[in-house]
């Protein structure tokens, strides 16, 4: 099973969203389970960012993560609105 390793400023975002939205708080850890144990699934909506080394997931319609896949290890570089994290 793949781990995941937080960036700093994906933690930092993640305090900012949460004290704004903290009700999306189940959706991103259940987000973020799902990238683990099947990272294929389809409500993550995982596709590859033009001309960048990550990846994108989907939270909600409106919260994305940026990701990055290597040995085995998913780094969470970013989350936020669409506008914000691309």
């Amino acid at each position: 099973m793949s781990k995941v390793v937080f960036s700093r400023r994906f933690e930092r975002e993640l305090r900012q969203l949460l004290r704004r939205q903290h009700q999306l708080r189940p959706s991103i850890e259940k987000t973020i389970q799902k990238l683990l144990c099947n990272p294929q699934h389809p409500s993550l909506r995982l596709h590859k960012l033009n001309g960048d080394l990550g990846w994108s997931i989907s939270v909600t319609m409106a919260i994305r993560i940026i990701v990055y896949f290597e040995n085995d290890t998913w780094f969470l570089l970013r989350i936020g609105n669409h506008d914000a994290v691309y």
